[in-house]
C-alpha cells in the first residue's frame, strides 16, 4: 500500500488545509472563490498546456476509450438510476440525478492532479480525450433528461437549446480551450519559446496544489447528513461500480494500452463532481442527496483511490 499511500495522503493533506482554512474562517468565501477562479483560468490550463504542446496524437480516433469511458459512464447512471427508482422509491427527476452523480466524476479539481502526479504528462493524451467530450456529453444527457422528467417554472427546454447551452460551456471553458489549443499547438511542431515556456511552467506548478486546496474549501458548503442512505448508495456505484465497468471495457473488450486502462479507469474512480449539486439545486431534483454524496464519496475516496492506485502503480 505505501506507493498509494504516498502518493494519496499529500493530495488528501492539501485538500484538508483547504477544508480547516474555510471551516475556521481563514479565507473567506470571496478569497476561496478568488483561488478557485484563478487554479481554473490560469494555472490548470497553463499546466494542461504546456503538457500537451509537446505531444505526439495517435494516429486513429481513441474509439475504443470513449466507449470504454463514456459507455462506463451511461451504464452506472442507468443501474443508480434505475436503484434509486425502484429501490429508494424516488421520483423519476431525482432518479436522473441519483445515477448522474452515480457516474460523473470530479474530473479537473481532483481527476487532473491525481492522473497527472500518479501517470505524469504522458497521461495528457487519454486525459485529454476524455475531457474534450466530458461536459457537451454528460451535461447534455442530463439537461435533457431533467427538462423531460421535470419542468422548470412551466416551461420546458427545447433539444436545441439545451445543445446550445452545452456547446457555448463547452467553448467558454477554459480548461477545454486550454487541452484544445495544447493540442493545435503541438501538432504544428513550432516548440513552446524558452521565456514563454517559463512563464507558462509557473503557472503550472501552481495549478494542482491550487485546485486541491479550491476543492477541500468548496466542500464545507456541502452537508454530509442530508439524505446520507441515497448518498451512500450514490457513492457505492461511483467509487466502485463504476471504475470497475472502465476497466472491464478498456481491457478486457477494447484492449487498450497499460496507461490509458490506468487514465480511464482512475478517472471513473473519481468521486462524484460538485456540478451534481449544482445541477440537482437547479432542478430541485433530490439536493439533500446531491449535496451529501459529494461530501461521502470525496472522504471515502481516500481510501480507494489509496487501494486503486496502489495497484496500478
Amino acid at each position: 500500500m505505501e506507493a498509494g499511500i504516498s502518493l494519496v495522503l499529500p493530495i488528501f493533506g492539501v485538500i484538508g488545509v483547504g477544508l480547516l482554512a474555510a471551516k475556521f474562517g481563514i479565507l473567506s468565501d470571496k478569497a476561496i472563490d478568488g483561488i478557485d477562479k484563478y487554479a481554473f483560468t490560469f494555472a490548470l490550463p497553463a499546466l494542461l498546456f504546456r503538457a500537451l504542446a509537446n505531444t505526439e496524437l495517435p494516429a486513429e480516433l481513441p474509439w475504443g476509450l470513449w466507449l470504454s469511458y463514456y459507455g462506463g459512464v451511461l451504464i452506472v447512471w442507468a443501474l443508480c438510476g434505475a436503484a434509486a427508482f425502484l429501490f429508494l422509491r424516488r421520483s423519476p427527476a431525482d432518479s436522473v440525478i441519483v445515477g448522474f452523480g452515480g457516474g460523473f466524476s470530479n474530473t479537473v479539481m481532483l481527476g487532473i492532479p491525481i492522473i497527472l502526479t500518479a501517470y505524469g504528462e504522458e497521461a495528457g493524451v487519454p486525459l485529454f480525450f476524455i475531457l474534450a467530450f466530458h461536459g457537451l456529453t454528460i451535461f447534455t444527457i442530463a439537461t435533457f433528461l431533467l427538462e423531460t422528467t421535470k419542468p422548470r417554472g412551466g416551461k420546458r427546454l427545447t433539444p436545441p437549446a439545451i445543445l446550445g447551452e452545452s456547446l457555448k460551456g463547452m467553448v467558454t471553458n477554459p480548461v477545454i480551450v486550454a487541452l484544445a489549443l495544447g493540442i493545435t499547438y503541438g501538432q504544428l511542431g513550432l516548440g513552446i519559446p524558452g521565456p514563454a515556456d517559463t512563464v507558462l511552467e509557473m503557472f503550472a506548478r501552481t495549478g494542482i496544489p491550487c485546485a486541491l486546496f479550491s476543492l477541500g474549501a468548496t466542500l464545507t458548503r456541502y452537508e454530509i447528513k442530508r439524505s446520507v442512505g441515497t448518498a451512500a448508495t450514490i457513492s457505492f456505484f461511483k467509487l466502485a461500480v463504476h471504475p470497475l465497468i472502465v476497466f472491464v471495457l478498456s481491457f478486457y473488450v477494447f484492449g487498450l494500452s497499460p496507461l490509458w486502462v490506468k487514465v480511464a479507469t482512475t478517472m471513473a474512480a473519481m468521486p462524484t463532481g460538485v456540478f451534481s449539486f449544482v445541477l440537482a439545486s437547479r432542478y430541485q431534483a433530490a439536493p439533500g442527496a446531491a449535496s451529501s454524496a459529494v461530501v461521502l464519496a470525496t472522504a471515502l475516496s481516500l481510501v480507494t483511490l489509496t487501494v486503486m492506485l496502489n495497484i496500478f502503480l
